[in-house]
């Protein structure tokens, strides 16, 4: 293999693994930073082409660049949070490289391509995903609320959330998790006067049109339906930029925008996030 294939193949794979982390680990972190890990990563995995830097190839080296990485990727706020993303980073790595490896073995080929290694870690990583928010929905919870913050395009949005074990609503592309919130905390941002729970596709696109440019480009529709009602209707979904909860900077995360009038909370929160 050419070291130009070389670094590109670990360079991605890295990324894979690393993005994985902040999936299960459930925490915020900056794409510039995932890229500079990876890129961390990738120069380690070079110095193995040179037997003349076999001082990096010990345990204790090895460690030493398995924290730089997690120091890098990761804003850390405390031993204990540093000691489970260290954890996160450390077994998302054996269940993928374990795992690619298996799917190599168990195809036959013998002659592996960068693309085939590629796509067997990003494999590995959705199987892996599956797996934990499979033992997430295990968990019974009762309903509750919270006080969260909403960040989006520089702005912090903070209201009382009740933690809803219905609400299991996802973005069907992404699969990210959708937080309803009352339209009144996007006031500004979205057109005033709507009538969010009648929406549908000629609806969404209209509102679309007269957004600005920053804000439209995160627009998302969500499917949804009525436990009893056949009908199935639309949620103008708007991507944010994290969710901050109990402490914790949670990303990928869809705002599903809704007029629902409640006093005491202005978000329902899918389970699925705190966990």
């Amino acid at each position: 293999m050419y070291l130009d294939c070389y670094i590109l193949e670990n360079l991605f794979i890295n990324y894979i693994i690393i993005n994985c982390t902040t999936y299960i680990a459930k925490i915020y972190t900056k794409k510039i930073r995932q890229i500079c890990g990876a890129v961390i990563g990738t120069i380690y995995s070079v110095m193995y082409v040179y037997k003349e830097l076999e001082i990096f190839f010990t345990l204790p080296a090895k460690f030493i660049f398995f924290i730089l990485i997690v120091l890098i990727c990761f804003n850390i706020n405390s031993k204990k949070e540093f000691i489970k993303i260290l954890f996160n980073f450390y077994l998302v790595n054996i269940f993928i490289s374990g795992s690619t490896y298996f799917i190599i073995y168990f195809t036959g080929i013998s002659h592996m391509t960068i693309s085939f290694f590629i796509i067997c870690s990003y494999i590995s990583c959705k199987l892996l995903k599956k797996i934990v928010n499979n033992f997430r929905l295990l968990k019974h919870i009762d309903d509750i609320t919270k006080k969260i913050s909403i960040g989006i395009l520089d702005k912090n949005i903070e209201c009382i959330a009740l933690l809803d074990s219905g609400n299991l609503l996802q973005d069907p592309i992404s699969k990210n998790d959708v937080v309803i919130v009352k339209a009144s905390l996007l006031e500004n941002f979205l057109p005033k006067n709507c009538d969010f729970d009648k929406m549908d596709i000629l609806n969404i696109q209209s509102i679309t049109e007269n957004l600005e440019p920053r804000i439209s480009s995160r627009v998302r529709l969500i499917p949804y339906k009525h436990v009893g009602d056949n009908n199935a209707g639309m949620i103008l979904g708007i991507k944010a930029d994290y969710l901050d909860v109990d402490n914790k900077k949670i990303s990928n995360i869809i705002l599903g925008v809704s007029n629902f009038n409640d006093e005491g909370y202005s978000a329902i929160l899918n389970p699925r996030i705190l966990y």
